[in-house]
Order: structure tokens, then C-alpha cells, then sequence
């Protein structure tokens, strides 16, 4: 379900007047979550106002990841993907060891949800048939047209990238993450970290010297930089 609306910001004593108090003038105390902990704690129990704190606190952290992963313009139903990310998120809350891991456990999960997503679209043989000269503009005012014609380029070839390789890939060179932070993300050792994105690396290299757009950007720089 969706994260329920989050209640009224507490006065600095930490208590604020209820909506339904009435004539008698009754205060009634509101959750106010200070850490993670009592809100890993609230989730635990059901209660509601953890959902929404939850989403409050972690939900740009998550739509981050997924959009550095999936790219802007191609995914109108980013809302409901972060959703997803964070259904999975409440269902599986006990699965949380350390409260204190807790915006690395959303952001494992938001890669996943991205994985996932590329993986699904891949078998509905959708994203195949998105040549780079097929792939939507973006329009972003203020913005030099060279930079965003490279930007959608660079997703036409991600496109086309094996999921995990795009996953890793869009983590290190777009999100700028380091590299032991993926590994924790993705679960798995930081010498498969560095093998998979050596294989990314090459692979767009060689996508990205066929394209006249991304050709300029490769020769000028080198290679990308985080």
C-alpha cells in the first residue's frame, strides 16, 4: 500500500493539538522519529506514521537510483516504480539486521527495483527495438542541446547493455558511487564489482566509438569520470 499522508510536524516540546481535540482543549503527543531506530521500530509494528516517515526520509534517495539507472525521459511511471521500491521495502522490514544500514538496505533495494525493471522490459522485447535516434528528447531548458543529445545517446547504449552490467555501470560513471558501496548494493564481492564493471567499461566503449554523437565525448575526456 501506499505510505499513508505523514502527520503535522511536532512543536519543539514535541507535542502538538489534535485536529479532533475539541472544546477540552486536549494535546495529544505525535510520533516524532529522531533516528533510525524508532523508525525501524514503527515499521515493525505496523504503525502508520513509520510509512510515511519512511517514505519521507528515503523516498529521494530511492527515485535517485532509479533514475540514474533508467534514465528521465523513457520512464513516465518513475512514481510507481518507487512505490514498488518501497512495498518491497515494507513487506520485507524484518529482514533488516541493523537499523543504523538502514538507507543502504533502501538503496539495495531501489537497485533491485531497477534491475528488475530492465530485466522485465528486456523479456517483453521492448527496449531492443529503442535505436538512439528512436529514443525521446528530453527537454531541459538552460541546457547546452549538445549535452542532452549526448545524454540520450548514452541511454540508447545502456539500453542495450546486459541489466546487471547497466545497473553497475550507471552506479559508478553517472551516480559517482564508489565501487564498495556497489558491491555492498549489489550483494556480492567488490572483485566481482570491478570484474562486471571492467566488461560494462569496454562494452559501452565500444558502443559509444560507433556513434558519431558519443565518438567527440570519448576522444576529448579519454574516459568518463565519476
Amino acid at each position: 500500500m501506499r505510505p499513508s499522508r505523514p502527520a503535522p510536524e511536532p512543536s519543539p516540546t514535541g507535542r502538538a493539538a489534535s485536529s479532533s481535540a475539541g472544546a477540552s482543549g486536549e494535546v495529544r503527543a505525535l510520533p516524532f522519529v529522531r533516528d533510525d531506530a524508532a523508525l525501524v521500530a514503527g515499521l515493525r509494528a505496523g504503525e502508520p506514521w513509520a510509512r510515511a516517515a519512511l517514505f519521507d526520509r528515503y523516498a529521494p534517495h530511492v527515485e535517485r537510483i532509479l533514475r540514474r539507472v533508467l534514465g528521465h525521459e523513457r520512464h513516465a511511471e518513475m512514481a510507481d516504480l518507487v512505490h514498488d521500491a518501497f512495498v518491497q521495502a515494507l513487506v520485507s522490514i524484518d529482514g533488516l539486521r541493523d537499523a543504523a544500514a538502514l538507507l543502504a538496505w533502501m538503496q539495495t533495494i531501489a537497485a533491485r527495483t531497477a534491475y528488475r525493471t530492465i530485466r522485465a522490459r528486456k523479456a517483453q522485447r521492448w527496449l531492443r527495438f529503442w535505436a538512439p535516434s528512436d529514443v525521446p528528447e528530453v527537454t531541459v531548458e538552460g541546457v547546452d542541446p549538445d549535452v542532452l543529445e549526448a545524454h540520450r545517446r548514452v541511454y540508447g547504449v545502456l539500453d542495450r547493455m546486459p541489466a546487471e552490467e547497466r545497473v553497475i555501470f550507471a552506479l559508478r560513471y553517472i551516480d559517482g558511487m564508489e565501487l564498495e558501496r556497489i558491491a555492498a548494493l549489489r550483494e556480492v564481492s567488490l572483485a566481482t564489482i570491478k570484474r562486471r564493471l571492467a566488461r560494462a567499461d569496454e562494452r559501452f566503449a565500444r558502443a559509444a566509438e560507433r556513434d558519431e554523437v558519443l565518438r567527440p565525448w570519448l576522444s576529448e575526456g579519454g574516459r568518463w569520470t565519476t
